[in-house]
């Protein structure tokens, strides 16, 4: 098993896409995960003076999913706005650089959209930063994450209907020191969005 730290996936699933985020950790395992209407937020229960352990890791709209590792999941979202997502991530990543950590830790986003088979994911790290448009596959996954990831890999995922059972698929992935996993899918109106455990 591998540590791969911060982990997102998007993909399609029925013909819709889907996007997930898994939270492996040893620093801080001590986290949860609070749902609110159409965002996630990561959140921090131990004592630290650490500020990227609490963060937005989802927010969602009518059109799109963006789904990240850190704050610049309300500035990627925000830029949607007026840009599209290639040029989103590619100026968001750009600006926010690497977190500040002891482990210069990169920073990792995916969008989806509401009705496409097209999702982006972006990277960005002390040695390079990247952003690609991938056009989806069906009951697959792209997955990238902050370690041990050599840009994205493709993952086949078991068949899934609601946010919650995606959630659940993801925390069967073979990575080390999972914490929790959040799952966005698309529904009629917008996205669900749910945690698990």
């Amino acid at each position: 098993m591998t540590y791969t730290g911060r982990t997102l996936g998007i993909g399609l699933m029925n013909g819709k896409p889907f996007a997930f985020y898994l939270l492996c950790s040893r620093s801080f395992p001590k986290r949860k995960a609070l749902i609110k209407a159409n965002a996630a937020y990561i959140i921090n229960q131990t004592e630290t003076d650490n500020p990227y352990v609490s963060y937005p890791v989802v927010r969602a709209n009518e059109r799109y999913t963006v789904v990240t590792n850190g704050l610049h999941t309300d500035f990627i979202f925000q830029a949607l706005e007026w840009e599209k997502p290639r040029k989103a991530l590619v100026h968001v990543l750009d600006a926010m650089d690497y977190e500040r950590d002891e482990y210069s830790t990169p920073r990792i986003a995916g969008v989806v959209e509401r009705g496409s088979e097209r999702g982006w994911l972006g990277f960005v790290g002390k040695e390079g930063l990247w952003v690609r448009e991938l056009r989806l596959k069906e009951k697959r996954a792209f997955v990238t994450a902050t370690y041990n990831v050599d840009g994205f890999i493709e993952i086949a995922l078991n068949d899934f209907s609601s946010a919650g059972e995606l959630a659940s698929e993801v925390l069967k992935l073979p990575f080390k020191h999972k914490v929790l996993s959040i799952g966005v899918v698309e529904n009629k109106k917008s996205w669900e969005v749910e945690a698990a455990p």
